[in-house]
């Protein structure tokens, strides 16, 4: 059926309501999948992880060095996830 000023106000009730369904289809879905906590996710670099870790930079330089914290390197830059960090120091005095 092609769009005439006849139709028209039809078409758009019509495109309300399949909104209207896209929109509850979409609603569902969002609450549907479980979202990550925001911070476990988060990538640190040397010197927020030792603010983080309430450390001197040094302090990051020596553990990174000693194998006791888990990263990535990407170029010359080292990053490290908050989850891992977590688990490094869970059951030591650190965090969580």
């Amino acid at each position: 059926m092609a769009p005439t000023l006849e139709n028209l106000p039809q078409r758009v009730e019509l495109l309300n309501e399949k909104f209207d369904r896209l929109l509850t289809l979409v609603e569902t879905l969002v609450k549907a999948e479980p979202q990550p906590e925001p911070d476990e996710q988060r990538f640190y670099g040397d010197s927020e992880l030792a603010n983080y870790l309430h450390c001197n930079i040094q302090t990051i330089y020596r553990l990174k060095k000693a194998g006791k914290l888990p990263y990535k390197k990407y170029g010359r830059k080292y990053f490290y996830l908050r989850s891992e960090i977590d688990k490094a120091f869970a059951g030591k005095g650190g965090r969580k």
